[in-house]
């Protein structure tokens, strides 16, 4: 069953392409790595997947509606209710402590809950670490706090954005193990990432080049 559809979508800034009549079908349930060279429509195409920006033209089907032509407003809400982002940078609330920024989702959402934000931190392995600002995390750790917030309010879909850029190998293999745990248990993720060990983790790699998807193949080596 299709979680998402974009169809023949183009995003024009002035005289720049960045997307050029992309379409691609998302089941519920798979795991994409979106890939490609800067410059290519990766970031373009992920604000679109994750509610945060609107094609020019084409038509995005999520979970069976048209949201492209929606208003601002209810996108924001598409995006707080049914898609958990993960970010490169973290973006951490620096005076906030662990349990805190998760909670902070939680605040767009519905109501702060300090058991539910904890469990979350448990899920990822930070439980012991809840009350520790983001300063006295290591990268890692403020990532898996970044998971732990996307997580906190049941969303269809896990959307990171280079969600290993900033890791060390340790680390990064920590972040994905979560990933993969994601995956078994039914979530829908899409990552996108320029790394190619990243990328041959997902069942679907998807390619972009100049605005346009130039491969989408099965991962024949995928473990899932």
């Amino acid at each position: 069953m299709s979680l998402l559809e974009l169809k023949n979508i183009s995003k024009i800034y002035g005289d720049l392409h960045a997307l050029n009549h992309v379409s691609l079908n998302i089941e519920k349930g798979e795991w994409i790595a979106i890939m490609g060279p800067s410059g290519s429509g990766k970031s373009t195409m992920m604000n679109i997947i994750g509610c945060l920006d609107k094609p020019s033209t084409g038509e995005v089907i999520f979970d069976g509606r048209d949201i492209s032509k929606v208003s601002r407003r209810r996108l924001t809400e598409l995006h707080r209710d049914k898609i958990g982002l993960v970010f490169q940078q973290f973006h951490l609330i620096n005076y906030l402590n662990a349990v805190e920024n998760v909670m902070v989702a939680q605040y767009y959402h519905s109501m702060p809950d300090e058991k539910e934000a904890l469990a979350a931190l448990e899920r990822v392995g930070l439980k012991d670490r809840a009350k520790h600002l983001p300063s006295q995390l290591s990268g890692g750790e403020q990532q898996r706090v970044c998971i732990a917030r996307a997580l906190i309010n049941s969303p269809e879909l896990i959307l990171a954005d280079e969600p290993t850029g900033n890791l060390d190998e340790a680390n990064e293999n920590m972040v994905l193990g979560i990933f993969r745990q994601l995956h078994k248990e039914g979530t829908s993720l899409i990552v996108v990432t320029h790394d190619p060990e990243v990328g041959e983790e997902a069942q679907r790699i998807v390619r972009l080049d100049h605005g346009r998807i130039t491969s989408d193949r099965k991962n024949e080596a995928f473990k899932g």
